[in-house]
């Protein structure tokens, strides 16, 4: 289970852990929860049956229905109407199926990382107030999305930092080796400080032989002529 998936384990499971002990929950009718505690850190987690929604809201056989029905667009006010509880409460409930690691759980294995990532900014609307959501891509997946309420380099690093952080979680020794990006300079710096070294490749019209010779050093032009 856990070189499956790995993106819910805490990487120190590898050391080996026990049992630390259990308890009944309230919430769910006195359901049995185990607690493991790791060899290598000392940390105590908690073991969640898969029959029961994060933070033990309700049963996954009481939301299906309703949940399956959000991916239409169904507001949450009709799902309480429909299925009975509160908007809130399916609100949430949608809520806990972005909290997963998404590079883990779209890539299971470090040699299949890909070590060539597409990157950009998309201009959205959050609060009637312009944000942006830089994308991360690479071997045909989108492995992150994030939001960034500024387009300096500070704002940037720290939305694309969050693909980085993903990424080290599941596999520890992850770095790309180039990045694609249309050639903003607060991106390219967000990148050159996530991962020092990597080569930048600018997402550009056909460049002349003058315009080639002008790119900084260190980046290079995919560009078709």
């Amino acid at each position: 289970m856990r070189h499956r998936h790995p993106e819910i384990f805490p990487q120190a499971m590898a050391g080996g852990f026990s049992f630390h002990d259990s308890y009944r929950s309230r919430k769910q009718q006195g359901l049995r929860l185990r607690r493991i505690k790791l060899r290598q850190t000392g940390e105590v987690f908690t073991l969640r049956p898969s029959f029961v929604m994060p933070y033990l809201i309700a049963r996954t056989e009481e939301v299906e229905k309703a949940l399956y029905l959000r991916q239409w667009g169904v507001p949450f006010e009709a799902l309480a109407y429909v299925f009975g509880r509160d908007a809130m409460f399916y609100y949430r409930a949608w809520l806990a199926f972005g909290r997963p690691n998404l590079v883990g759980t779209t890539v299971k294995a470090a040699e299949r990382m890909p070590r060539h990532l597409v990157v950009d900014e998309k201009i959205t609307w959050l609060e009637g107030a312009e944000v942006c959501v830089p994308t991360t891509a690479g071997g045909g997946c989108v492995l992150g999305i994030s939001l960034a309420r500024g387009e300096d380099g500070a704002a940037l690093t720290s939305a694309y930092g969050e693909f980085a952080e993903e990424a080290a979680e599941v596999f520890a020794d992850y770095r790309p080796l180039s990045v694609c990006t249309d050639g903003w300079a607060a991106t390219r710096e967000a990148w050159r400080g996530l991962f020092p070294g990597l080569t930048l490749v600018l997402r550009l019209p056909a460049l002349g032989a003058q315009d080639r010779q002008a790119l900084p050093r260190g980046v290079a032009s995919s560009g078709a002529r």
